[in-house]
Order: C-alpha cells, then sequence, then structure tokens
C-alpha cells in the first residue's frame, strides 16, 4: 500500500476516499490491495453508512466515500454456539479482515440477486454479504416448509423465514 496517507485519504471536501470494496471483501486503495489489518481496522472501525445504502469513513472530523462493488461486511465463517438436537442454540459469524465476531440475527436473513444470501451485522447497521464456504457452512440448519415451500433458518428451537 505504497502512498497512503491520513492527508490523501481525509483531504477537506474529498468525496471519495479513493478506496474500493471488491465482491469478496477486498479492499483497494487506487488500485493497489490494503493488506495492512491495522488500516483495515480502523476503516472498519470509523465506518458508517450514509443516507443511501454506501458507506462513509468518519475520523477526526472529516469523512470520505468508500466505493463497493457491494458490501464491505463479508461473512467467511459460520459456527454453532450450543446445539439443541440438530440445530444450533445460536450462531456466531466471522467476518472477513475482522478480529471480533458477532451472533447471527436470524430475523435479518434474506437472499439477494444470484441467490446471495445476506444478514444485518453491527447492530443492523449494515449489510453483509456471506462467502460461499460460510453460506454452505450456514444451510446445513437450513430447511424447506413442505406446506408453503419457505426457506427457513432453525435456530434457538424457532423456524426463521429466509426473506427473499
Amino acid at each position: 500500500m505504497n502512498g497512503l496517507s491520513e492527508t490523501e485519504l481525509f483531504r477537506e471536501g474529498a468525496p471519495s476516499c479513493q478506496v474500493y470494496v471488491d465482491e469478496e471483501g477486498e479492499w483497494y486503495h487506487k488500485g493497489n490491495r490494503i493488506f495492512r489489518q491495522d488500516i483495515l481496522q480502523l476503516f472498519y472501525e470509523h465506518m458508517v453508512p450514509d443516507d443511501k445504502e454506501g458507506y462513509l469513513i468518519r475520523w477526526q472530523g472529516r469523512e470520505c466515500r468508500v466505493d463497493a462493488a457491494d458490501t464491505p461486511f463479508v461473512v467467511t465463517r459460520v459456527d454453532a454456539e450450543g446445539m439443541r438436537g440438530s440445530s444450533p442454540e445460536s450462531i456466531r459469524l466471522t467476518f472477513k479482515h475482522l478480529e471480533e465476531t458477532e451472533r447471527l440475527d436470524p430475523d435479518s436473513l434474506w437472499v439477494g440477486e444470484g441467490n446471495v444470501l445476506y444478514c444485518r451485522a453491527r447492530g443492523g447497521l449494515f449489510r453483509a454479504r456471506f462467502s460461499r464456504p460460510a453460506y454452505y457452512q450456514l444451510a446445513q440448519w437450513i430447511g424447506e416448509g413442505p406446506e408453503t415451500g419457505q426457506f427457513y433458518l432453525e435456530t434457538g428451537g424457532r423456524r426463521f423465514p429466509v426473506k427473499t
């Protein structure tokens, strides 16, 4: 990440951070992949949603826009927390580039375009996209109602519909 500086990212009135996040959650600045975990952590810690389903980084009284192919939050791993029969009591999500995990809100699951699975993350503020491996991990607890054909996630002794 040569040349990425605080001054360059947070110029007064700059509409864009010149940062792009691809569909897989990889971050780039001016076409160069960002590898430094401390910089990515800073971006995530200071990210806020804008009013148009986009993303801003607010830091030290300044802000700039992050461009994303989809969402900067990508679920890379799904883990059961306790089991009740064949379904988990709750489900823990791991995100690409983030050290902290969080519990899935099963009411927030939906399937978007191209059969991509999403949920809400960070207190419901952001969309999170499931990577293909995480989708397959979660799929072991997804069933289909025989009467309705509606898919549901079974967790905590309840069935939560997966919205479309």
